[in-house]
């Protein structure tokens, strides 16, 4: 089955809107603790509560989508935006990131948003 986990998500209705969209498209939404944000992304995928690395948190909210078909994608992120879910740190599972901490990959997609952000000279 498809997950989603789910960082800082701290508006009670937000949170409720993801898990009526994860009943409707058929995934599992996991809500991640703020203290296993050092945690790697495997680890939270798997369920497994291994020690986290000491990092700071971050507060920004994030999602990792794991297990989705192409279509499937697709359709949630359109999902998201039709239902004003608006989560601006979004990244997929790949075999390299599952592999960091959620905290070292919300410092990915953080360099990565303000590089697209950059004007093109």
């Amino acid at each position: 089955m498809p997950k989603v986990l789910a960082f800082n998500i701290e508006q009670p209705e937000k949170l409720q809107e993801l898990s009526v969209l994860a009943l409707r498209l058929n995934f599992k939404l996991v809500p991640v603790p703020r203290r296993q944000q050092g945690c790697l992304i495997r680890d939270l995928l798997d369920g497994r509560d291994t020690p986290p690395d000491k990092v700071a948190p971050f507060e920004e909210e994030m999602l990792v989508l794991y297990g989705f078909e192409h279509g499937d994608l697709n359709f949630l992120l359109n999902e998201l935006i039709r239902t004003n879910q608006r989560v601006a740190l979004k990244a997929v599972a790949t075999a390299t990131n599952v592999e960091w901490t959620a905290s070292r990959l919300y410092l990915q997609l953080k360099k990565e948003n303000m590089s697209m952000k950059k004007p093109v000279r």
